[in-house]
């Protein structure tokens, strides 16, 4: 980045769509598996690395994007961010074991409509190979509190 910022938080405004759509690369490659057991062996003597091949992560088989718009940038410019936060992984398993290939409504259920009707604000980061791209790390989404007027007479 261009000021070295790689944090930031972004009001969602307004949502415009939740993009669902199968992933490029729906399994971890054979290098990406290995950085992930070399992660969790690293530092434990004792860890078996066969055992720590069973603990890595399933990839996700869809990403997840919002389009939206927020009030802090000029009239009629959208952005399109790619959902990262583990709230949507692990929605996502739950739903998928729950309802099988009909995952859909439910998840869309929650990232499309419920977050969207709260107070949705994003956490923005990037990462070392991407860091002009910013992705939405995390989901905020208080409910919405009714707007209040100060009686300074």
């Amino acid at each position: 980045m261009a000021h070295g910022v790689t944090l930031g938080l972004a009001h969602a405004g307004e949502v415009l769509s939740l993009e669902i759509k199968a992933a490029r690369q729906p399994e971890w490659t054979e290098e990406e598996r290995q950085k992930l057991i070399q992660q969790q062996v690293q530092g434990d003597l004792f860890a078996d690395r066969e055992a720590a091949a069973l603990r890595t992560l399933r990839e996700l088989p869809f990403d997840f994007h919002y389009r939206f718009r927020s009030h802090t940038e000029p009239a009629g410019h959208e952005n399109r961010l790619k959902i990262v936060d583990w709230e949507a992984g692990a929605l996502f398993w739950n739903v998928q074991r729950r309802h099988g290939d009909d995952w859909q409504p439910a998840f869309r259920e929650k990232f499309g409509k419920a977050l969207p009707a709260s107070d949705l604000t994003f956490l923005l980061g990037t990462i070392h190979r991407f860091p002009d791209q910013w992705l939405i790390a995390s989901v905020i989404y208080p409910p919405k509190q009714p707007q209040q007027s100060l009686d300074l007479a």
